[in-house]
């Protein structure tokens, strides 16, 4: 019986690792995608061509709450707040 549950212990112990390092994975992924979904807005938010920059701004709000967004669906906020408002608990 040692044997059995060392195995079972071993192997929970691998999975648990491998869904961390996924986790990093996938965090690491979502913040450099957005990083470059970023880089043009701040290209035109720096640019000397004030069409441009007007044009950054409003993608500026847009991005800034998408982004905000995507971190409360990322970090669990999101499903949260909706379960709060369907379920009232």
């Amino acid at each position: 019986m040692e044997i059995i549950s060392f195995i079972a212990y071993v192997v929970s112990d691998n999975i648990s690792a491998m869904l961390t390092r996924i986790d990093t994975i996938a965090i690491s992924v979502s913040a450099i995608l957005i990083s470059i979904l970023w880089i043009p807005i701040a290209f035109q938010f720096f640019s000397t061509d004030e069409n441009k920059r007007m044009a950054a701004r409003s993608r500026l709000k847009n991005a800034a709450i998408g982004t905000f967004i995507y971190i409360l669906a990322v970090s669990g906020l999101l499903y949260a707040i909706f379960n709060y408002i369907i379920t009232g608990s």
